[in-house]
């Protein structure tokens, strides 16, 4: 809520809007550039294995590992701890990253609104 709260009352310039592409250049301040990001599963994968739209992220692959498992052992599907522990922490860390990214453009909008108003300063002095 805390976004919402910023985004709309607080600080609407310094704030970026949810759900939208980075404005800012992804390599702004990696000298080396970056990782990128792959898909592992395929499409045909992803749509073979029956997963909803919204489960076609960047873990689907260990998503379809963990269905699979699932039908293989079926009644005894406590058997695929490990499988639903991969899942469930590679969804944790792409929350962590996609929070990251967007604390990152947030601070990134802040600074260019921040070189701005001392930009405008400067002249008007």
């Amino acid at each position: 809520m805390g976004n919402y709260v910023s985004l709309y009352l607080t600080n609407p310039k310094g704030t970026p809007l949810p759900l939208t592409e980075p404005s800012f250049d992804p390599n702004l301040g990696f000298p080396n550039g970056r990782k990128e990001r792959v898909m592992i599963a395929t499409q045909e994968e992803m749509e073979a294995a029956k997963l909803p739209l919204e489960a076609r992220d960047y873990c689907a692959h260990k998503l379809i590992e963990y269905r699979a498992c699932r039908t293989s052992v079926w009644p005894w599907a406590y058997k695929c701890a490990h499988e639903k522990h991969e899942y469930l922490n590679c969804e944790y860390d792409d929350y962590i990253l996609r929070l990251k990214e967007y604390e990152r453009e947030k601070r990134l909008l802040q600074r260019k609104l921040k070189i701005e108003k001392k930009q405008a300063q400067e002249l008007h002095a």
